[in-house]
């Protein structure tokens, strides 16, 4: 019989994610990119100026684009130093000594890291549509599906990195967060290239695509732009998707990480 003196699973993850948000938004990294993306946007007009095409659209096409840039990096950045900051403080030590399962730990980090990767994707979509709208650029409803992608996007990269931190060291880990990412770009194209291969390239090609997260799912941005519009059907399908994505990856990490000699 449990201990009702103990605190539950529930609380024990939501003092987990507390922590690590408070850590994340914090950090150097999380501060210092948020201020990157800020003096990229009002540059951004720039680029809209000197364009042969329509400002406005080019603005906005590279707002929405430095906001998943950015939100990637934040996240591969964070999450690749959570725990390695835990172990350098020796802080891991003391929490795995309490009476809390290791499960409970990573989920915890997890949604500590989301809420804090989603409150830096909802300021950098604030600053960006402030901006577009102070230029004169029009902003609408399909920019916010767009920044709501993103967040899912940035939310499996943080799940990915998490994961390549259990597995290896954090400079390793970030360097496979952003090969991973690049891979789950890569593979949006693959249907195109597809007619090009035959027999066991094919079978092999396949394989390795179902190996990482198709993230085209998740770029509505240049869509966004033009308002091309986004069926309820097909959003629910891609949140779903990413859904299952970080599901998967974080199950992953709490494998990796019971097994994990600390």
């Amino acid at each position: 019989m449990a201990d009702p003196a103990l605190p539950g699973a529930a609380t024990l993850i939501r003092v987990v994610a507390g922590s690590t948000f408070r850590e994340a938004v914090r950090s150097r990294t999380f501060l210092g990119l948020l201020i990157i993306f800020a003096v990229c946007v009002g540059l951004s007009r720039i680029v809209g100026w000197v364009s042969s095409t329509d400002g406005n659209i080019v603005t906005t096409d590279l707002v929405m684009s430095l906001q998943a840039i950015i939100g990637v990096l934040v996240a591969v950045a964070t999450g690749t130093a959570l725990v390695q900051s835990e172990i350098t403080n020796k802080t891991l030590y003391t929490v795995i000594s309490r009476p809390i399962a290791r499960w409970q730990f990573v989920v915890g980090k997890y949604l500590g890291l989301a809420a804090g990767l989603a409150l830096g994707q909802a300021a950098m979509l604030a600053i960006g549509l402030a901006y577009l709208a102070a230029t004169g650029a029009e902003v609408h409803r399909w920019l916010l599906l767009a920044g709501l992608l993103t967040l899912v996007e940035v939310l499996v990269m943080a799940a990915v990195s998490l994961c390549w931190t259990a597995l290896s060291s954090p400079l390793l880990a970030a360097v496979l967060g952003l090969a991973t990412w690049f891979c789950g770009h890569a593979v949006t194209s693959l249907p195109e290239l597809i007619h090009h291969l035959k027999g066991w390239q094919l079978v092999v090609a396949a394989g390795l695509a179902s190996l990482v997260p198709n993230l085209g799912q998740f770029a509505y941005r240049n869509q966004a732009v033009y308002q091309l519009p986004l069926g309820w059907a097909d959003l629910a399908q891609r949140l779903g998707y990413g859904a299952l994505w970080i599901a998967l990856l974080v199950t992953l990490t709490v494998v990796v990480f019971r097994r994990k000699h600390l």
